[in-house]
Parts: C-alpha cells; sequence; structure tokens
C-alpha cells in the first residue's frame, strides 16, 4: 500500500461493493454467468455514482479453491455485470477477488483490507472519502478495519454505519454524506 496515495488531494474517493448478494442475487457458488441476476435498483444509482467515485467491486470467491468453478468462469461472471452496468450509463473501475478458502488466512479474504490495498496500488484512491457497500458483516468489519464508512444493503443486521433496502438507500445516504462534507 502507498500511504502517499492516500493523503493525495488529487485522488478521488472509490466505492467498494462486494458482489454477491449486493449487486446481484445470491446463488451459493454462482458457477457460471447465466446464474448472475442482477437487482434491478442497481443502474441508476450506478450511473450516478459513477460520476464521483471509482467503483471497484471486492469480493471473496472460495469457489475457485473449492472447484466449483474455474477463474475463467469467474472473468465471464465479473464481465456480464461490468457490461450490464455500461448498457445502463454506468461504470466499474475493476474487480478484485480472493479465490482462497475462508481458513486459508489469506489477507485479500474479506473482512481483511487486502483487495482495497490492491485497489489503491492500481488507483490513487481517497480512502478517507471512500465508502463500502455489502450485504454481509465481513463487509462492515472491513469498512472498520480502514476506518470509512460501511453501508449495508440489503440486510438490516449488522454494525454497519449505515442501512439501505436498496441501491437507491445507498446512493441517498452517500449524496446525504457528501453533503455534510465540504472538501
Amino acid at each position: 500500500m502507498h500511504l502517499s496515495k492516500m493523503n493525495d488531494k488529487m485522488a478521488k474517493p472509490a466505492i467498494f461493493l462486494d458482489r454477491d448478494g449486493t449487486l446481484n442475487k445470491n446463488c451459493p457458488y454462482c458457477k457460471s454467468k447465466e446464474e448472475i441476476v442482477l437487482y434491478d435498483d442497481i443502474f441508476e444509482p450506478l450511473k450516478d455514482l459513477s460520476k464521483h467515485f471509482y467503483i471497484i467491486v471486492i469480493t471473496n470467491q472460495s469457489g475457485i479453491a473449492r472447484g466449483y468453478f474455474t477463474e475463467q468462469a469467474l472473468h465471464e461472471m465479473n464481465n456480464k455485470i461490468k457490461e450490464e452496468v455500461e448498457r445502463h450509463g454506468g461504470r466499474i473501475d475493476a474487480f478484485y477477488y480472493c479465490p482462497h478458502m475462508p481458513d486459508s488466512g489469506c489477507k485479500c479474504r474479506k473482512p481483511e483490507p487486502g483487495l482495497v490495498y490492491k485497489a489503491m496500488e492500481d488507483f490513487d484512491i481517497d480512502l478517507k472519502h471512500s465508502f463500502i457497500v455489502g450485504d454481509d458483516e465481513t463487509d462492515m468489519q472491513l469498512s472498520k478495519k480502514l476506518g470509512i464508512i460501511g453501508i449495508m444493503v440489503r440486510n438490516s443486521q449488522g454494525s454497519a454505519d449505515y442501512f439501505a433496502n436498496d441501491f437507491k438507500d445507498v446512493l441517498r445516504i452517500i449524496n446525504s454524506i457528501r453533503a455534510k462534507v465540504k472538501r
């Protein structure tokens, strides 16, 4: 991680998004792009957020280590999501994933911050003004480790800073916070 990037005034904040259960309906170990069904409420908010933030997906994908699907299949699933978001006028800048098992001790498996640190090597990210959006407590644990705001979507339980019923709520929450923060 490059600490200088965290303080760089030219940096842009990011929205770090979980994938399964957040952008697409959660299917246990989705194995192919045909199983990916996106939530309809993500498109307009992502279009708006794309104007002000990097949009970066960070996801645990132990199905690779378990032999349920290949990295190629994962790339096809991610490409489907990216293309659908772009078709609706939004953007996803990158996908980062951890292919390891939960008990592997891997530093890239959420709630560990390795995927965010990798994104910070690749993008000039203003971490202080970034957000994590996910549907699972591991996403909120990651937000706490990084000291940034965590928004739990489609789940009303956990240690989130904010809870959102859908992505319209996510957009409303982020816009409200941005309006309060004078840069």
